[in-house]
């Protein structure tokens, strides 16, 4: 298969097609797979449900009690799953993103063929045997997969294999959701960190393509027909303000519930792993007893809550049994999404809100329907970290765009709270769970063991406080570096010169002959340490979007020693990758 890949990319270089042009092509027939794939997904969950609901369910539950029997079916899924994943591929287990930002670390974008078809199997069985879990997980990983075989078939660099990863983990998501832009949005903010133009282009075509695959298909309408929800009071911006805060809180504690269950089955070593979803699905099918609304990815009870049609009692009820539901299946080894339980979540949650807002406030508050909208969004943001996808799922769902202001206004309070709560989203936990410090595409656990003395230069260009501006610009255009540390008599760093300093005075040449470069530089002056580690050097590096850093010593810590450079400190992470993949 790869010597037809190699000469199928031989063929279009020998025409004088242009990569960034294949790179497209690749990306427009991964965007028709995943739709396809969401579209068969789809399809497959309903024949689950219908073979263990509407035909094995049916038959037992006319017995005496028949309805306590209700556990067994998410039992038999789970265990049906649980052997499929045990047996055929472990990354399927769980919620599917985590092990693509785990291929995406640590693999290079490689995602072994097979994954596309125990996830889609595994997931489809769980989700239609009521399993209280979502389908855009399995999609995204589906799609991710989808993706990356493509750049492995075609013997693409991995760089470019990460890109058609992202293509699939977007098409996956917006055919799933009927959301182009979320879509696009999800895999360049959680998964692969990068908004560059050559990411976003093929990523933005993949997501439109499987969108107008899925509207052939399954229809174009919105996943939710809502009223015309408003901003009734701008005093509602304190409520909503209060309602992020809230939110924040609550999708903290939906992350280490889950992970809380998480830790309970990983124990019970003297149960074989494959029976674990099975008890679990027992577990949350007796709560589903009393709560059905928990089973599946609960689009109807979110209907419900977003059209007011659910008393408060009810809401609260839900806002417990839910993330519970959830946790059981999904910590218990089961495969799906968590994308949908959190838009239950802050559904339900929002629907407290304003059903209490509603009675205290009445003539100033919209109907808690609109609460239960807005929440949806902050909960997703709280969860994933990922507060843009969290606002454009929101819009992209209703189509409503009258409730755009207090979305993005609490959507962003809420992310704000939960990072101040845990630094982890539920992504990056699962990855953390493992040893995996994942951040923006990168594990960067692996730098945390290399000083930045291993990798910063001692033969750098720096520049005196007395230097004259005609000769650092005569040097910038010499030098290698982009950045220059400014140092006194004694060898003390002063200040650093950046292109930025030079450009507010680039043009004012009459200003040239009276300048020296302790009047331009910046101070004080982001610095390094020798003993510090890479991890900690990039995560500067990447907070304040500098190209280098000055590596300094002494008490106070002035001695200016090296610098080290952000390509530097790639090129030393590029080669751990290879020696940790290679040992892989």
């Amino acid at each position: 298969h790869s010597g037809i890949g190699s000469k199928i990319l031989k063929t279009s270089r020998k025409i004088g097609l242009p990569e960034d042009t294949s790179l497209l092509i690749l990306a427009l027939i991964v965007g028709i797979g995943g739709g396809l794939g969401a579209v068969l997904f789809r399809k497959l969950i309903r024949l689950s449900n219908y073979i263990l609901f509407d035909i094995f369910f049916n038959q037992i539950k006319h017995i005496s009690f028949g309805s306590y029997l209700l556990p067994i079916v998410p039992g038999i899924g789970g265990l049906f799953v649980g052997l499929m994943i045990y047996y055929f591929a472990r990354e399927a287990r769980g919620h599917g993103v985590p092990e693509v930002m785990d291929a995406v670390a640590n693999k290079g974008g490689i995602i072994r063929p097979r994954v596309v078809f125990v996830k889609m199997l595994a997931s489809a069985i769980c989700i239609g045997s009521g399993g209280s879990t979502g389908r855009e997980g399995p999609i995204i990983q589906i799609g991710s997969a989808l993706g990356s075989s493509f750049g492995q078939f075609f013997k693409l660099s991995t760089e470019r294999i990460k890109i058609l990863l992202g293509c699939g983990a977007a098409a996956g998501m917006a055919a799933t959701f009927n959301a182009p832009i979320a879509g696009t949005l999800f895999p360049l903010e959680i998964i692969l960190g990068d908004f560059s133009i050559k990411t976003f282009s093929p990523i933005i075509l993949s997501s439109v393509i499987a969108t107008a695959v899925s509207w052939k298909f399954l229809g174009s309408a919105p996943a939710f027909i809502l009223p015309e929800y408003k901003l009734i009071s701008n005093y509602e911006f304190l409520l909503y303000l209060l309602m992020g805060i809230i939110m924040g809180f609550v999708g903290v504690a939906y992350i280490r519930t889950l992970y809380y269950t998480d830790d309970r089955f990983l124990k019970l070593k003297k149960i074989p792993e494959y029976v674990h979803p099975a008890i679990g699905g027992i577990l949350m099918g007796f709560i589903a007893i009393k709560f059905p609304q928990i089973m599946g990815n609960g689009y109807e009870a979110i209907e419900q809550a977003l059209h007011g049609k659910l008393t408060l009692t009810v809401l609260l009820f839900l806002l417990f049994a839910k993330p519970i539901g959830t946790s059981l299946t999904l910590g218990s080894g089961g495969s799906g999404g968590i994308f949908a339980p959190s838009l239950f979540i802050g559904a339900v949650a929002g629907g407290c809100f304003g059903k209490i807002a509603n009675i205290i406030f009445p003539s100033i508050t919209a109907p808690y329907g609109a609460y239960s909208l807005v929440a949806m969004g902050a909960v997703v943001g709280a969860v994933t970290h990922a507060p843009l996808t969290g606002i454009i799922i929101i819009f992209e769902l209703t189509n409503n765009y009258r409730i755009i202001l207090p979305l993005m206004f609490c959507t962003i309070t809420s992310t704000v709270i939960a990072k101040l709560l845990l630094s982890e989203s539920i992504y990056t936990m699962d990855l953390l769970r493992k040893g995996i410090r994942f951040r923006k595409g990168r594990n960067v656990s692996m730098l945390e063991e290399i000083p930045v003395s291993d990798v910063m230069t001692r033969n750098f260009d720096k520049v005196s406080e007395e230097t004259p501006i005609k000769s650092i610009l005569n040097l910038i255009q010499k030098s290698r570096f982009t950045a220059f540390p400014v140092t006194d008599s004694y060898g003390y760093l002063k200040g650093i010169i950046t292109f930025n300093d030079i450009r507010s005075i680039l043009f004012e040449e009459y200003l040239h002959p009276l300048l020296i470069a302790k009047d331009i530089a910046t101070f004080p002056v982001v610095t390094i340490k020798p003993d510090d580690n890479l991890s900690e050097a990039l995560r500067k590096m990447e907070e304040g979007d500098f190209d280098l850093l000055p590596v300094v010593k002494g008490k106070n810590g002035q001695v200016l020693m090296g610098v080290i450079t952000r390509d530097d400190l790639l090129n030393r992470y590029h080669k751990e990758f290879f020696v940790e993949a290679t040992k892989k």
